[in-house]
């Protein structure tokens, strides 16, 4: 008896052994295909969140842009008066009048929009981001649409009536302005959106001074070089390359870019 149950003792061991040697690759190639799905899983959450993003980004301002077009004449209105009272404008193609009515009623739309576009990038990248740096981005995002806005009433109420009248200074006998519409809300907006872009510039700066990437000692020794680049790229994003466009807009960032080094200042 003591041979009979040592022999089946032994022939369920040798079971138990080849039932774990059959299991283990299955049990390893289940937990490959398990992080493999993990991983897939994981990227396609991604791109579905990313997909999503976008979709209520477009879809808010596409709504808003529709808005917009119904009150267009009003806005074309204010553009017209920022020129003063009696000037017309001109349209030399069949298109040219629509077209432009809806090329401002689109960066309305995206204006007023705004907000919400920042919020869905932020909201999408936010799980990227460290303790710091998110911190650091609900620091910067009101500051950021209070700086776009800031450019853009720079642009609408300084800078577009100061080229308006000097452009329109050149008028003599035999001389008359004929703005065609399109151009001029291609003007104003282009100026509207480059003034609210560049008035970014101490979010850069200020941002990149947090994390570490610059210093005030750098960009204070720097100075030179940079108001040479702020002419330059000044000079590359207005709508009109003259000397004149470029000065009007290039003051204010370069006013701005010394705020943001006293703030480096006193806050390093």
């Amino acid at each position: 008896m003591g041979e009979t149950r040592e022999e089946v003792n032994n022939a369920l061991s040798a079971v138990v052994r080849i039932k774990e040697a059959k299991i283990a690759p299955l049990t390893v190639e289940n937990n490959e295909e398990a992080i493999d799905q993990d991983v897939a899983l994981s990227l396609t959450e991604h791109l579905e969140e990313l997909r999503r993003r976008i979709f209520y980004c477009i879809s808010t301002w596409l709504v808003v842009s529709c808005v917009a077009y119904c009150y267009v004449d009003k806005f074309l209105a204010a553009v017209r008066a920022l020129a003063g009272q009696g000037f017309t404008f001109v349209y030399t193609s069949p298109t040219e009048a629509f077209m432009a009515f809806i090329k401002l009623a689109m960066i309305v739309g995206l204006v007023i929009s705004l907000p919400v576009i920042l919020y869905n990038i932020g909201v999408f990248i936010n799980p990227a981001l460290k303790r710091k740096e998110r911190r650091l981005l609900l620091t910067l995002a009101p500051l950021c649409l209070l700086l776009f806005g800031g450019g853009a009433a720079f642009a609408w109420f300084v800078a577009l009536p100061i080229m308006w009248h000097f452009f329109l200074s050149f008028q003599a006998d035999g001389i008359t302005a004929l703005w065609t519409i399109g151009e001029v809300v291609g003007f104003a907006a282009g100026l509207i959106l480059v003034c609210g872009c560049v008035f970014e510039l101490p979010i850069f700066i200020i941002g990149a001074a947090r994390l570490g990437l610059i210093s005030y000692e750098k960009l204070a020794g720097a100075r030179r070089i940079s108001y040479f680049t702020i002419l330059v790229l000044t000079a590359i994003i207005t709508p009109t390359p003259d000397a004149f466009t470029c000065a009007v807009v290039a003051g204010p960032i370069i006013a701005l870019f010394e705020l943001s080094l006293l703030f480096l200042r006193f806050v390093k």
